[in-house]
């Protein structure tokens, strides 16, 4: 106690001191109590209590107590704490390991002493039982990489942005994990989680993407590279030089290696993926000269989406193929994405199956003014669902491989499944003019005001027995 208050007490101490202590010890605080007790196995006063030193204590407490087997077996015990609340083998522990100790003696003891500890213990749990390498921060584990002396703060702020970046990646994808989501929806994950919010979350996660990506490849283009290329060449071997063969790289050099042309390369697709998929773009409100036109509308949009898997294997090859390489265990960038990607696999899988598993026939379509179309299709045998439900719906003849969602507009106990489409988008055009091509025209006659004009067309079809109820409908609604 006159140690830690940096008292000299061998000449003695004076009333005022004694009182001091004498209050130090009457105290009934815990951590008051544990600082004293810890104070007494710390006899040099460095803060830190060495194996010796708990020996000497199992040694005295048991003396004390008469428990001759403890006694003997004093080393062992004592060497069996320092291995359980010493993980990094400093070889001594703190007072937080203490604490450890003696929350775990005493929940052992009685549950009734629960309380006492219940906050402490976890923190002095996690602080004692995880080795510091785990325990502290990203920046506090770069700080020991070699090329943390090179490039400072820019190589901290670079790493950064990369794991964000990585996390990003992988939770993009479960807003477009459609099944996965309908199955969450009837759970308690609902009551808190927006699960038919998703697209703004996958929009608002991409912006995030779009971000880090800049910052990280600005990073690395405007500070590290240059930092690495032009650092005193002698000091640099010392530091980093057996990890690149003794050659310190030119910013040429850099640039070509595996990590940055794949960085550039999903840098590209990224940014031409993300431009398609603005609004101006996927809504076909910029006009673009021929033969950029193209790049306008829901389909570019599509289509450029799916790129974006290149992005997904050169970001693998970029956490992969390092400038200065590790074992593969501390390679993360597979281990982020790897079950968001197989999730999407398995659903696109799933999808085709369901393709092959639900082929409809449309038993009739009718096209209203004001840009509506509306499709009578037959309904498959197993094809269950409830009123307020969508579907998706694939037309190859406009496109194989895109699926579009549409709330059903029939009643479960219907015997045909109907959707009525507003035609607004270039996929729904094309499936309109389709239809439009082979649709009788509407009735001579001129409408009545308020009522809807409309053109109907019918195919055939076989699995459905309603058909003809169906075209005994007026032309005029």
């Amino acid at each position: 106690m006159a140690r830690r208050r940096n008292i000299d007490a061998e000449d003695g101490i004076t009333k005022d001191e004694l009182k001091i202590f004498w209050e130090d010890m009457t105290r009934k605080d815990y951590d008051c109590r544990l600082q004293i007790f810890f104070d007494m196995c710390d006899k040099d006063g460095d803060g830190k209590v060495t194996e010796d030193e708990v020996r000497e204590l199992i040694i005295l407490s048991a003396s004390e107590n008469k428990l001759t087997n403890l006694k003997k077996n004093a080393s062992t015990y004592a060497s069996l704490i320092m291995e359980e609340l010493d993980p990094d083998h400093h070889g001594f522990i703190e007072i937080y390991h203490l604490e450890t100790l003696l929350s775990l003696m005493v929940n052992n003891a009685s549950q009734a002493s629960l309380k006492l500890c219940k906050i402490k213990q976890p923190i002095s749990f996690m602080k004692a039982m995880i080795p510091s390498k785990y325990r502290d921060p990203k920046i506090e584990q770069i700080k020991t990489n070699p090329l943390f002396q090179i490039s400072g703060l820019c190589l901290s702020f670079a790493k950064a942005t990369a794991e964000t970046l990585k996390f990003n990646m992988a939770l993009v994808l479960f807003p477009v994990c459609r099944k996965t989501l309908t199955n969450l929806r009837s759970t308690f994950l609902s009551t808190f989680i927006p699960f038919d919010d998703t697209i703004n979350f996958h929009k608002l996660i991409a912006l995030a993407i779009a971000i880090q990506s800049f910052i990280h490849t600005f990073l690395h283009l405007t500070c590290n590279f240059p930092k690495i290329s032009t650092y005193p060449r002698d000091t640099f071997m010392q530091l980093v030089g057996p990890a690149l063969n003794f050659i310190q790289p030119t910013y040429l050099d850099l640039m070509l290696t595996t990590v940055s042309i794949t960085g550039i390369f999903m840098i590209l697709v990224m940014s031409f993926s993300f431009t398609l998929a603005t609004h101006s773009f996927r809504r076909n409100i910029v006009k673009l000269p021929w033969p950029l036109s193209n790049l306008a509308g829901f389909n570019a949009f599509w289509y450029a989406h799916h790129l974006l898997v290149l992005a997904y294997v050169f970001l693998i090859m970029h956490g992969w193929f390092l400038i200065i390489d590790k074992p593969w265990y501390y390679k993360t960038t597979w281990m982020y994405v790897a079950v968001p990607v197989l999730l999407y696999t398995h659903e696109r899988v799933f999808a085709r199956y369901q393709d092959l598993k639900f082929p409809v026939s449309i038993i009739k379509a009718v096209i209203y003014s004001g840009n509506v179309l509306a499709l009578y299709m037959s309904k498959p045998p197993e094809f269950k669902y409830k009123s307020g439900m969508y579907l998706f719906v694939k037309c190859p003849d406009v496109s194989g491989f895109e699926w579009h969602p549409f709330s059903i507009t029939s009643a479960p106990k219907d015997d045909c499944l109907s959707v009525h489409i507003r035609c607004l988008g270039d996929w729904t055009k094309d499936l309109r003019d389709r239809f439009q091509k082979v649709c009788e025209p509407p009735a001579a006659k001129p409408a009545a005001k308020g009522n809807l004009m409309r053109m109907e067309t019918r195919a055939f079809s076989t699995s459905n027995t309603n058909e003809d109820n169906l075209d005994q409908q007026q032309q005029e609604g």
